[in-house]
């Protein structure tokens, strides 16, 4: 493909270039009473190019891997309930920044977990970038940073934040999947799975599995707790759905000695510089 068209294509699938496809329904941030926020070489190849950097020397690894949690990728609009949880385009651009110069890169967690599985799957020094709910700014901002530097990211969806005012569409979801995204299930309606049991908790973890396999055709292997909350109930469900993994909001860095099901994540907070990020990276690996 000519450079200005995959240039152009490029634009028009992250950064909005006036806005989504026709009937994509993109707005720029998440809205109040929209999107809920809730408390051997690898290569892939998308047609758009590579979306991730080929791995010339990837190998397996049991060492830890820093997950990095966000939110809404933007602004805090004046007294935001959790203002905290917004981190602006700019700041998630320098952390990227950050990571990438001191020799990070990042990848799915699937890579992570095939990697720990003794696949070689993993560059010298990984990461993964998680982004939790489902918001369109994940998509359209984080989309296009993450794409200027041929990296994936993590989307854990809330299922019912598809397609609301703030919230992300599927076709955004199509475009970030050929990129090389991972999608997995964050459950259908974000609520406290320790209150649930029987059926209804049957429904929001393996329901939401189901629903995104099959409106986009993807694995989803992982499952990531709401509000970081679970139990030895919910973790048994979601063994019983089928995942290989679990995330939670236990701070610090992911590792294989870890249970599966309770990996640890590291919370990026509105107003942390790259250097910030970079050295709480540093501190979670010791590296």
């Amino acid at each position: 493909m000519p450079r200005l068209a995959l240039v152009v294509l490029l634009c028009l699938a992250f950064a909005g270039c006036g806005g989504g496809a026709a009937g994509d329904g993109d707005t720029t941030t998440a809205t109040a009473g929209g999107a809920q926020i809730a408390n051997g070489p690898v290569r892939t190849d998308t047609g758009l190019g590579t979306a991730t950097p080929e791995i010339e020397h990837g190998h397996a690894s049991r060492a830890p891997v820093p997950i990095l949690m966000y939110h809404v990728i933007a602004a805090a609009p004046p007294g935001a309930k959790y203002g905290g949880l917004w981190v602006t385009p700019a700041e998630l651009k320098a952390q990227v920044d950050a990571l990438a110069g001191a020799g990070y890169t990042a990848v799915t967690l699937d890579q992570v977990l095939d990697g720990w599985a003794g696949k070689p799957t993993l560059p010298k020094h990984p990461v993964v970038l998680s982004f939790d709910d489902g918001y369109l700014s994940q998509g359209k901002d984080a989309g296009a940073i993450l794409a200027a530097r041929r990296w994936p990211g993590v989307l854990n969806l809330a299922w019912h934040n598809l397609g609301v005012p703030g919230g992300i569409t599927k076709s955004r979801i199509k475009t970030m999947i050929k990129a090389g995204w991972e999608v997995d299930a964050h459950s259908l309606t974000h609520q406290d799975l320790t209150t649930l049991s029987g059926a209804a908790l049957a429904r929001e973890v393996a329901g939401s599995r189901r629903a995104i396999q099959d409106a986009f055709g993807v694995p989803v292997d992982a499952f990531c707790y709401p509000a970081g909350k679970f139990d030895a109930t919910v973790e048994a469900a979601v063994k019983a759905a089928g995942y290989r993994a679990a995330t939670t909001e236990l701070d610090g860095a992911a590792a294989p000695s870890q249970d599966p099901y309770a990996l640890h994540r590291i919370r990026v907070n509105a107003g942390e510089s790259g250097p910030t990020v970079l050295a709480r990276v540093r501190a979670s690996t010791g590296r």
